[in-house]
């Protein structure tokens, strides 16, 4: 396996003034990058295909998850059909539940009224077949550094997150749960930084951001990171794009973004 060669592993000599300005530097580039990746041909056919499928409530997840844990992209046999695949013959729709909706007449405005929940079923990709979907724009990072890696596990320690490395499925590399990160042994070191960046950014009981700006604030985090201590090969451009996060929505966080990776460089850059 390749060496990669850390830029500081005793004490960093740089000012924070200067780490500052390093920092919003490759914020700069990762904006400008993820603007591009977003109008890359591969790109583009890849967020038009997502967007054309139904986005599902936490229960419907929770229903999916549980009759078929390996599920991709769930759709129901109609919208298949629609975007040119077909459910093969013998095949077990996934059950989950749709409202049911009812018209109503009130002051001369007709309106709908929720009246329950009915059973359908919908049906996983692995149980279609037709056109050819489009490749997914590559998003890992699979580089790692070891004693990088002993380093953010200590610092996890230090703050009260335990670290485990277990086999994920569903191509996940890394989950954050409050106290607790579980790692993909495939994964590369910028995954553990983001799950870290997870951990000190998004755990309070009152953060409300939505998905899409956890996930641009803990991977600008993690490239950050990564590039200070000289990881290669980051994809995080294509990460921040299929989560449609935009240079504008970076911005915005830049304060945040920047407070993390100062913290994490500045306490792993320390020969403990």
């Amino acid at each position: 396996r390749k060496e990669i060669e850390m830029k500081t592993v005793q004490k960093s000599k740089i000012s924070a003034k200067e780490l500052n300005k390093q920092i919003e530097r490759h914020l700069e580039e990762l904006a400008k990058m993820t603007d591009k990746a977003k109008t890359n041909e591969n790109m583009l056919r890849y967020l038009n295909f997502i967007a054309k499928l139904h986005q599902y409530s936490t229960g419907n997840i929770l229903l999916i998850m549980l009759a078929k844990p390996d599920a991709t992209f769930v759709a129901g046999f109609n919208k298949w059909k629609s975007m040119g695949r077909w459910v093969r013959k013998g095949e077990h729709g996934i059950p989950i539940l749709a409202p049911v909706l009812v018209k109503e007449e009130e002051d001369g405005a007709e309106q709908k009224r929720l009246a329950g929940f009915k059973t359908v079923h919908v049906f996983d990709i692995s149980q279609t077949e037709g056109q050819d979907l489009p490749e997914p724009p590559d998003w890992k990072s699979p580089e790692k550094n070891e004693e990088l890696n002993q380093r953010l596990i200590q610092f996890a320690n230090h703050n009260g997150i335990t670290v485990e490395f277990v086999d994920l499925e569903r191509d996940t590399q890394g989950v954050s749960m409050g106290g607790k990160i579980i790692i993909d042994p495939s994964a590369g070191t910028k995954t553990l930084i983001h799950e870290l960046a997870h951990e000190l950014m998004h755990k309070e009981e009152n953060n409300h951001q939505s998905l899409a700006i956890k996930e641009l604030e803990a991977e600008s985090v993690a490239y950050v990171v990564s590039k200070h201590f000289g990881i290669g090969s980051l994809n995080s451009p294509n990460y921040v794009a299929l989560h449609v996060a935009s240079a504008s929505e970076l911005a915005s966080q830049i304060d945040r973004i920047r407070n993390t990776a100062n913290i994490l460089i500045s306490d792993i850059s320390i020969d403990s």
